[in-house]
């Protein structure tokens, strides 16, 4: 494995350690919780939705989190402000867990923030995310609430390359006066995690993934990826699944669904071999697969820099506590 030259910060949100070294810190995962069409929710502007089964979920992933050793936040993905305040309060009430502000929705995320702030939750809270899409009322509100934690998204609609993402974290890349990096520090963000932006394969999920090598190199913050959308986008899975859903060669048959499903899981170790901090590993229902395939590949990374570069894991680490 390796390390990086330069210093890599490591922060607390919320009571978990997201960055560092790789092997130092255990990958944090980050399940999304009433996303799009999510079984469990009935009303998605009004905020309504099946408590029980979501209650459910959040312990799962929680109990997962325990077992592995890999820290856990929830992804509140909410589709407007009145779904926003309900959905939070839910989850914060049922976990200690952190959580990320998160929508398509700029308003929606504006009235997290504000919520976050009179609650008194800012210490547990990601905000998903700074971005191009931002206007200057949101950046304005970031800037005047209490919030210490953003994700920074380098997604350059111009230029996707490695190059293209770095453009934007250090000088805007003609959006804005100065570089995502700079910007977010303007505003009061202390604890920066950077989403280098997952594009589908084929289309540069692979500078996705290496541009985290020169994120952690350049700038020492935390780097993670939604990693699971390249396999969701790709268009011979999606082809495969639906070809081989019901019907095939003799069997086949059902096949189409087991391949996606392992594709989807399986993509969450790549950022976690590429040396990155966090994964949003998409569904928090799919917590019982993914944290013991991330933690499996936390304990090779962290076993190979103990050994080749005397990294010692921090507690809670897969590495101290799913050894034999």
């Amino acid at each position: 494995m390796f390390i990086f030259d330069r210093k890599q910060e490591i922060y607390e949100i919320g009571g978990v350690k997201v960055g560092g070294q790789p092997g130092e810190c255990a990958t944090v995962l980050c399940g999304t919780i009433f996303y799009a069409k999510h079984y469990l929710v009935e009303d998605a502007e009004k905020g309504i939705f099946d408590k029980k089964a979501a209650e459910d979920v959040i312990n799962k992933q929680d109990e997962f989190s325990d077992l592995t050793g890999n820290p856990c936040m929830m992804q509140i993905f909410s589709e407007s402000p009145e779904a926003m305040e309900k959905e939070i309060a839910f989850c914060t009430e049922k976990s200690d867990s952190p959580f990320l502000i998160d929508s398509t929705v700029a308003e929606a995320k504006i009235a997290g923030l504000k919520y976050v702030d009179e609650v008194g939750l800012t210490e547990r809270a990601v905000y998903n995310s700074i971005n191009v899409s931002c206007a200057s009322e949101e950046l304005e509100i970031i800037g005047e609430s209490k919030l210490e934690a953003a994700i920074l998204l380098a997604f350059n609609p111009k230029d996707s390359t490695v190059a293209g993402k770095m453009d934007l974290l250090e000088t805007g890349a003609g959006t804005f006066e100065k570089g995502l990096v700079q910007l977010a520090r303007d505003l009061g963000i202390t604890k920066l995690m950077c989403d280098p932006a997952t594009l589908p394969i084929g289309a540069g999920v692979g500078s996705s993934v290496a541009s985290g090598y020169v994120i952690k190199s350049k700038y020492g913050i935390a780097v993670g990826l939604g990693i699971h959308n390249a396999p969701s986008a790709w268009t011979w899975l999606k082809t495969f699944r639906k070809e081989h859903a019901t019907k095939g060669p003799s069997g086949w048959e059902g096949l189409g669904a087991d391949v996606f499903h392992i594709c989807d899981i399986g993509s969450n170790v790549i950022p976690v071999i590429a040396g990155q901090d966090f994964v949003l590993y998409g569904p928090i229902e799919n917590a019982p697969t993914v944290f013991p395939l991330v933690g499996m590949a936390d304990m090779i990374v962290a076993e190979a820099n103990a050994a080749e570069h005397e990294i010692e894991a921090q507690e809670p680490h897969p590495y101290l506590k799913m050894s034999a």
